[in-house]
């Protein structure tokens, strides 16, 4: 019992109970056995067909090269490259199968590369396939198929075959359109428990089905080199497409051509081929096209130069995707309109003159303008300026230079007349002169200066005044220090008589924005 000690009796009956199952599951009958070889003539066959059909491919690549040997050159190159591959990675197949056979019938290496796989003695032998395979020359002897092993070499040659090809493929953006075959990373199952690819193809597998699956082998790699060696055929003339309409384009190299600058354009022939719709992505995403012609529309809601980048995607003649990136730029500028009246170029002394400086075509971050000496020129927020000009100033000159194709040039010089800011008019009750009432005249109680027909939002205040009742041939000044009436003036307006004549005169302004002091003209009124 499993439970206890085993007397020698036991153990001898478990050992051949062990043997016998081992008898029975290896009671393979002579009709599965002969049908490894029958396939395996199968698979040779095909192996022939594959030969010819990718030497064909080879032929092809000949002619090519002889009738254009600058364009197939590097193609040519690679596919004699994968052709070297394949063929060294099928000889050593080939070699290790014979070595395989002859150690197993123990005949001449000359005599099993050319061995029938129906005249093996042993068809269901796997101890010499697998210590064959798994155990000779080992350096890891406690690991089937370990560094040494020809199960090890034969792995490590069929991956480095399958990432050679699949990085040539890649340098042409065409991995994605075959798929090799010759899995070795699995996974790998034998009756529900995980195995590797050295146990799957030789651990107690018998002789015929390992020299078969060997044959196996050599198709999926006939195959994997046609693929792989067609392809970089197509793509030898993948670029010549064939168009059914030419027209005439001008693009320009720009809309917007100052003054005294050249005009620049590239004109050439397209060819497009309307029978076609490629495929026309912006920033990864489609655009519509028609007639072969991608159409773009982008809302400009941001200022400024704009680029945007993409690729065509279209179909080659041999059946390949091809793609073209492509990158375009674009200014963005707010509408913008110059009225210009001949005479009003002028700008105010001591005050914040607004000034609007833009170029159509031109980016706004790309003008530089500077003014002349006696005024100083400030960008705003908003993207327009202010001048301010010293007292004493007579002229202003702007001159704008933009960077165009990086280089600075001159675009204009504008002139400008400095005016001092006008002397305002002195009010009272809204009035100037004539006939008021005492009371009118006492609750206006003050002078208001109007700077009358003046666009800048700004105003004076008054420093002093005097107020003047001549009766009876008496005249009394009286003075205020700021716009408001003294409680004697109102007391001289109160007792004024009807038909009193009242002067405010010496009226003066505290100092304007050119620093200067203004002397008013006087107001008269009557008392009625």
């Amino acid at each position: 019992m499993a439970s206890g000690k085993q007397t020698p009796r036991q153990k001898l009956i478990g050992l051949m109970y062990l043997i016998f199952l081992s008898l029975m599951a290896l009671n393979v009958s002579v009709e599965v056995l002969d049908s490894f070889p029958m396939i395996n003539e199968g698979l040779e066959q095909t192996n022939r067909n594959f030969e010819l059909k990718v030497n064909m491919v080879y032929a092809d690549f000949d002619q090519q090269k002889a009738a254009s040997e600058d364009m197939v050159q590097p193609y040519y190159n690679q596919a004699q490259y994968i052709r070297k591959l394949a063929d060294s990675l099928n000889n050593y197949i080939l070699r290790q199968r014979s070595l395989m056979i002859a150690e197993l019938e123990n005949i001449p290496f000359e005599q099993a590369d050319t061995f029938n796989l129906f005249d093996l003695r042993a068809k269901d032998n796997y101890s010499v396939s697998s210590y064959f395979w798994l155990k000779e020359n080992s350096q890891e002897p406690a690991r089937d198929g370990g560094q040494g092993t020809r199960s090890y070499e034969l792995k490590e040659m069929i991956v480095n075959f399958k990432n050679n090809i699949d990085s040539i493929l890649d340098t042409h953006n065409l991995s994605e359109f075959v798929k090799l075959g010759l899995d070795v990373d699995g996974p790998f199952t034998r009756q529900g428990m995980e195995i590797s690819w050295h146990q799957k193809m030789f651990d107690r597998v018998i002789v015929v089905a390992v020299a078969t699956n060997l044959s196996r082998l050599l198709t999926e790699i006939r195959n994997a080199e046609f693929d792989a060696v067609n392809l970089l055929y197509g793509a030898i003339t993948a670029d010549d497409f064939k168009f059914d309409r030419i027209e005439a384009r001008v693009v320009p190299k720009s809309e917007m051509i100052l003054l005294n600058d050249h005009y620049e354009a590239e004109i050439f022939v397209a060819a497009i081929d309307s029978r076609q719709t490629p495929q026309v992505f912006v920033g990864g995403r489609p655009i519509p096209t028609a007639d072969g012609v991608g159409r773009l529309r982008i809302l400009a809601n941001n200022e400024g130069r704009q680029t945007h980048r993409g690729v065509i995607r279209v179909t080659s003649p041999s059946g390949f995707p091809q793609e073209y990136p492509f990158e375009a730029s674009y200014m963005v500028q707010r509408p913008s309109a110059t009225v210009s009246a001949t005479r009003m170029n002028l700008f105010y002394v001591g005050l914040d003159n607004p000034v609007s400086i833009s170029v159509p075509g031109i980016a706004a971050e790309n003008l530089q303008p500077t003014i002349s000496a006696g005024a100083n020129l400030t960008r705003q927020a908003d993207g327009t300026y202010m001048v301010r000009v010293s007292p004493g100033t007579q002229e202003v000159r702007i001159t704008v230079r933009a960077m165009v194709d990086g280089t600075l040039r001159d675009i204009t010089t504008s002139q400008f007349r400095v005016r001092n800011v006008p002397d305002p008019v002195a009010y009272i009750a809204n009035r100037r002169e004539g006939r008021i009432t005492r009371d009118e005249l006492r609750v206006a109680g003050a002078i208001i200066p109007r700077l009358e027909n003046f666009e800048f939002d700004m105003n004076y205040e008054i420093a002093s005044f005097t107020m003047v009742a001549p009766r009876a041939g008496d005249i009394i000044p009286m003075q205020s220090d700021s716009n408001r009436f003294t409680p004697q003036m109102i007391q001289a307006i109160n007792n004024a008589p009807s038909g009193q004549r009242i002067i405010f005169e010496n009226i003066t302004t505290k100092p304007g924005p050119d620093g200067r002091v203004r002397t008013l003209s006087p107001i008269s009124f009557t008392i009625i």
